[in-house]
């Protein structure tokens, strides 16, 4: 991955985790506190040094709103704690960031740095207003330990190399998801929970244990705006493929009444790691063998696909991960 997709992908994955947090506190602006809070479900080195560090999503949470009440009180405001609502982002919109969230992130990708989590988390640490070490102190952990440990990380990782086994359109990701294995297997390997988690599926019909199921597309946005759908691409043939594993499940997903539509594969690994679930996603929009002036002609619109298939495991990493936030 280049430097700019990477810097790209960390990007919106924190902005999105961040604006979903600033949503349950009903502010539109995603400010550090939020950005910290992302970077404790990001999946890469950024998120795993937090974690291993116990600055996991419930603890910052209590710490940040802790912080701000003694902010509050500080200058002689007592106010109640109303406590947080629900994640409301994906129903809403005017979210923005804090001119020192710009900032963080813009000093992520800057002095050589990748743009990656870590250096995402690297920047906000040398953030200069205090709210961070604030927010650490109440967790018992300081800006250097931190440093500390994505120095040790950094210079033991290695790339790793991948190998595609299926042909198509295909990528793969890497989530974090805060809660256990067990919980996670449950909802990913359920069949009537997947409108839950996968915005692809409104409804799903009772069938048999094993499936296959018939399933319907949504017909309005999370925020009621109406979708245009063509007729065809309403109903879904869902299926579940593989052994009953609770490390692994895969979900296929066809147009019965679009017999020329591609499948769509969605294969989920599940492992345990601190503080909850890692999670790798591999999305595979499956294709016919085409002859070598359709592939040629499709060469093209090659990044244009995966940079598609990357926004639909954003959907599904947020899809799962709101259901335990």
């Amino acid at each position: 991955m280049s430097r700019f997709t990477q810097a790209a992908a960390t990007m919106h994955t924190l902005s999105l985790a961040a604006m979903e947090e600033a949503s349950r506190l009903g502010v539109r602006d995603a400010d550090i506190d939020h950005l910290l809070l992302a970077l404790t479900l990001d999946a890469d080195t950024g998120g795993q040094v937090l974690r291993r560090a116990g600055v996991d999503l419930d603890a910052t949470r209590t710490a940040v709103e802790a912080q701000h009440a003694g902010q509050l009180q500080a200058v002689g405001v007592d106010a109640p704690s109303i406590g947080p609502g629900r994640i409301v982002f994906h129903e809403t919109e005017g979210y923005d960031w804090t001119d020192r969230a710009l900032a963080v992130l813009r000093a992520a990708t800057g002095g050589g740095r990748q743009g990656d989590s870590a250096a995402v988390l690297r920047a906000l640490l040398e953030e200069p207003s205090g709210l961070i070490t604030a927010i650490l102190d109440r967790l018992a952990v300081t800006a250097d330990d931190i440093t500390v440990q994505l120095d040790e990380v950094e210079a033991a990782a290695r790339p790793l190399q991948r190998r595609r086994e299926i042909s198509g359109i295909s990528g793969s990701r890497s989530m974090f998801i805060p809660a256990t294995m067990t919980d996670v297997w449950t909802l990913l390997s359920t069949a009537d929970r997947l409108p839950d988690w996968d915005q692809s599926v409104a409804t799903i019909l009772p069938g048999p244990e094993d499936g296959p199921w018939e399933a319907f597309a949504p017909t309005t946005a999370p925020d009621g705006r109406p979708l245009r759908r063509k007729p065809a691409f309403h109903r879904l043939r869902v299926t579940r493929s593989g052994p009953e594993d609770p490390t692994h499940v895969a979900w296929r997903f066809e147009h019965p009444d679009a017999p020329n539509a591609n499948p769509r594969l969605l294969a989920l690994a599940l492992e345990p790691a601190a503080g909850g679930t890692q999670l790798r996603a591999t999305l595979t929009w499956e294709t016919r063998r085409r002859g070598p002036i359709r592939r040629a002609l499709r060469s093209p619109f090659a990044p244009l696909l995966r940079g598609l298939v990357f926004i639909q495991l954003v959907q599904v990493e947020s899809g799962i991960s709101r259901v335990f936030r």
